[in-house]
């Protein structure tokens, strides 16, 4: 019984985000002014357009800066969704759950390895677990 987990989505990876977002800003906030400076102190654009490339930088590169964090965001949830969806599933195991599952989102192909070896996994601790319970049940009986 496979049971998707709840609430690992963009809320709860909103603290890695900050991270990715230095990571866009960076490269690109960052990146377009100073080439583009560097081309003009350098003569490669010539002065009359100078006052448009101003212009154009203090319009554009917050436009860029607001695609940064959006980007980053949609990043963070498709990268840390998957870790925040198994280390919920391990807390689970951890507290008793050993009806636990794990399945991710279709697109997450690469973790279809990570999620057969853990349904796996749960599969053989819960067979292991019964039997273990099985065998208790009859030496109580029996002694």
């Amino acid at each position: 019984m496979t049971r998707k987990i709840r609430g690992s989505g963009v809320m709860d990876t909103l603290p890695a985000v900050f991270a990715f977002s230095a990571i866009w800003i960076g490269l690109l906030v960052v990146t377009a002014p100073v080439l583009t400076i560097t081309m003009m102190m350098s003569g490669i654009v010539p002065p009359e357009f100078h006052r448009d490339i101003w212009f154009f930088l203090a319009t554009r590169v917050p436009m860029i800066a607001l695609a940064a964090v959006v980007l980053a965001v949609f990043t963070t949830a498709r990268v840390a969704g998957p870790l925040v969806r198994l280390s919920r599933a391990f807390d689970d195991v951890k507290g008793g759950d050993m009806d636990r599952r794990i399945g991710f989102r279709r697109n997450d192909k690469h973790l279809r390895e990570v999620e057969r070896c853990f349904n796996e996994m749960m599969e053989v601790l819960s067979e292991r677990t019964d039997s273990r319970r099985g065998l208790e049940a009859e030496e109580q009986t029996a002694g």
